[in-house]
């Protein structure tokens, strides 16, 4: 674990950076200001039908009850401390494929869903790819052991039908945090592969110039 720690900061840093923070910020102020589960903010698929579209983006950032925001805020700060500096503008990307991810499950798939909120389901998105991100800068197993207990811990969840965690005021949707999971791991893919082929291409071009000297 040590060694884990040793290389993680000398290639990352356990770092609070601005991102992480100013999401944080915004999380807790929009719970402390507009309270739980703010009737024009959170998915609401009647609402939706008819044009507040909005509710696809910002149900995700309201709470039922101080429990539950207490949880997701905590979690996103966590898991920026731990993957902002690596992933950089790739966390505001998951969060964003997250959120894109989560909703076509929330109004295509799961219909039967009339109401929704909170982080969990992008939380997820983030720390997929910020799991495979780490493995590709350190190739600790302790990587590996994480994802394993995550993907453990969402099948959990699904199969009892409840969080394992918490008890929210409203019902908890454990589908959307595999959702959210399965998002970023397609996602890391994506980023892993746009990245090797960038690389190629630059040892390419390197190539060629010392032939040309």
């Amino acid at each position: 674990m040590a060694s884990f720690l040793k290389t993680w900061e000398s290639r990352g840093g356990l770092l609070l950076p601005w991102r992480t923070l100013l999401l944080t910020t915004l999380a807790l102020a929009g719970y402390l200001i507009l309270g739980a589960a703010p009737e024009t903010w959170v998915f609401d698929r009647a609402a939706i039908s008819n044009g507040e579209v909005w509710r696809l983006v910002t149900g995700h950032w309201v709470h039922s009850d101080f429990e539950h925001a207490l949880w997701d805020i905590s979690a996103l700060g966590l898991l920026g401390v731990l993957f902002e500096k690596r992933l950089r503008g790739h966390l505001l990307l998951a969060l964003g494929i997250g959120t894109l991810g989560v909703d076509i499950w929330l109004w295509w798939i799961d219909t039967g869903l009339h109401y929704y909120c909170g982080l969990s389901g992008i939380l997820n998105t983030l720390l997929a790819v910020g799991l495979v991100q780490l493995w590709r800068d350190t190739r600790h197993p302790l990587v590996w052991f994480i994802g394993m207990s995550a993907i453990a811990k969402i099948l959990l969840e699904i199969g009892s039908g409840q969080a394992l965690l918490t008890q929210t005021l409203w019902p908890s949707v454990p589908e959307v945090h595999a959702v959210g999971f399965l998002t970023g791991a397609i996602l890391a893919v994506v980023i892993t592969t746009s990245s090797n082929i960038l690389q190629t291409k630059l040892v390419g071009t390197q190539c060629s110039i010392l032939k040309v000297r």
